[in-house]
């Protein structure tokens, strides 16, 4: 499948703000979504960022040893059950 390009010039105001023209926002950002920008050279690159509407918890490096412990313990159970 071949991409579509489309282009567009904007004017970029004051303090860097520009405006992304509705064609090129429409199906791709949400309003008053939120976006990651990366440099690449002299390019800029704009994607949108998927957030989820709850808190996501953040594990410590010894709570995710643990959980590969207990997978490991659960996955030798298991096999000497001839489950898996």
């Amino acid at each position: 499948m071949q991409t579509q390009i489309y282009e567009e010039i904007v004017k970029l105001q004051s303090r860097g703000i520009l405006t992304i023209p509705k064609k090129m926002r429409e199906g791709l950002f949400d309003e008053a979504g939120i976006v990651r920008m990366k440099r690449l050279g002299r390019k800029l690159i704009i994607e949108p960022v998927k957030t989820l509407s709850y808190v996501v918890r953040s594990y410590t490096d010894r709570e995710v040893q643990e959980f590969f412990d207990l997978d490991d313990q659960e996955t030798k159970k298991l096999k000497t059950k001839g489950l898996i």
